[in-house]
């Protein structure tokens, strides 16, 4: 037995005391770190998993995530917890893979004691991860992944999302974008489950309102894009187009390149150009349409929101221009990362309007938080949010940008949450009940 150890108090896990102790310090957290508000004897920590996409595909959002969330893991601990429980935050890697995300889910809830969970912005790896979720009896909120399913058809009791996706995209601002662009459609989209869903929202739309729909799908890496572009018909009014990353970047600068510019009007939704200032991209962007779910700029956000948008960004570190204020090379990926905050706003709400104290009063947790009235605050930068029990599906406000020859986004019109609203295609009350 080892000499001049502490004595581990009653009532105190082992793994708690590791954590508090020098002989623990192996193990500490990143937000346990500093920690000296709540001293023994106050209430277990709550504990809160983040399930970041820390390398693969989606590495550039687990950069940001890491960074959201951890900013407000300090912020809720410097105002006294949840319910008076300090907030202790553990984190396991993704690694963007719907194979590696369900296993490390595992470790964060039984050896990392995970409450709740704030999950990835990967489709494939928030639909493999439910069936951990609801084993476990752990609420698992998306990062922003942009599959309809996730609460619709493969919707599941522990699955929640704050955060737009494509059927609410295309129910925003779809009409918008018919009425100002053009009712001839080319959808030129990345041949996999997020690129064809956009085509199938929209143009289902466009199609019931009497407009014409071409869609050309090709695959995800694509460089070349001209084949494909080439087929676009000759009297297509709007290219929409949906690819990440370098692709993203290639069917914006060739499209360009061979003249559709000059007789189409461009669209596409703001997650193609995440984590890519529009000076990387150059006068190819100029004249593109996104639909936006969070301004990239403070100055483009709604007046009245920006005190709160501010002190957000203060705590993140990011500049008034998007941008990591430690590295100004690097942008937010201003349309996902801001979920993570207000994630943590809305778990501390509903703990404390619940009453919650352990997993053994999820139901009481489930129905405070899909009920909460949310308004524009120091936790909702992004504006009034509006949750809805039935898909444990929330709404909020999208916004229509413009690249101008500044080669700045441009806001040119607020689309309000309510018309986002799309019937429940679930009711997962029933399993509550």
């Amino acid at each position: 037995m080892r000499r001049n150890q502490p004595t581990r108090p009653q009532g105190v896990t082992r793994r708690e005391f590791l954590t508090r102790t020098a002989a623990g310090a192996g193990v500490l957290t990143a937000s346990s770190l500093g920690l000296t508000r709540f001293a023994w004897g106050s209430p277990k920590p709550i504990v809160l998993g983040l399930h970041a996409d820390i390398t693969g595909v989606a590495a550039t959002y687990g950069y940001w995530f890491q960074r959201v969330v951890k900013a407000a893991v300090d912020k809720v601990n410097a105002e006294g917890g949840i319910a008076g429980r300090e907030v202790k935050l553990v984190v396991a890697d993704t690694a963007s893979s719907a194979e590696t995300g369900p296993r490390n889910l595992r470790q964060l809830i039984y050896e990392d004691e995970a409450d709740f969970v704030i999950g990835s912005v990967h489709s494939g790896v928030v639909l493999a991860s439910a069936p951990v979720a609801q084993e476990t009896n752990t609420f698992y909120f998306s990062g922003g992944a942009m599959s309809a399913s996730i609460t619709g058809e493969k919707a599941s009791p522990y699955l929640g999302r704050c955060h737009t996706h494509a059927r609410m995209q295309a129910q925003v601002g779809w009409k918008w974008a018919f009425d100002n662009l053009g009712k001839k459609w080319t959808f030129v989209v990345a041949d996999y489950s997020w690129g064809r869903s956009l085509a199938q929202e929209f143009g289902a739309r466009i199609r019931k309102a009497g407009g014409e729909v071409q869609v050309i799908k090709a695959p995800p890496r694509t460089s070349d894009f001209i084949p494909y572009l080439q087929k676009v018909h000759g009297d297509s009014e709007v290219l929409f187009t949906a690819f990440l990353g370098s692709a993203a970047l290639g069917v914006m600068r060739q499209s360009v390149e061979i003249g559709l510019h000059e007789r189409m009007k461009r669209f596409s939704v703001i997650c193609t150009a995440d984590g890519i200032g529009m000076d990387q991209i150059g006068k190819e962007a100029v004249g593109m349409h996104f639909l936006s779910y969070h301004p990239r700029y403070l100055d483009q956000l709604p007046e009245a929101q920006r005190p709160y948008e501010a002190a957000f960004r203060k705590a993140v570190g990011v500049t008034p221009e998007g941008r990591d204020v430690s590295n100004p090379k690097k942008v937010i990926v201003g349309s996902h990362y801001w979920s993570g905050w207000e994630y943590v706003g809305l778990i501390k709400r509903a703990v404390e309007a619940s009453g919650w104290r352990s997993k053994k009063d999820n139901k009481e947790f489930h129905k405070a938080f899909f009920n909460l009235k949310v308004q524009a605050g120091p936790w909702f930068p992004q504006g009034d949010l509006m949750l809805r029990e039935e898909d444990q599906q929330g709404f909020h406000n999208h916004y229509l940008v413009r690249v101008e020859k500044d080669l700045r986004l441009h806001r040119i019109a607020v689309l309000p949450k309510e018309q986002a609203v799309y019937e429940p295609p679930v009711d997962l009350k029933k399993y509550w009940t």
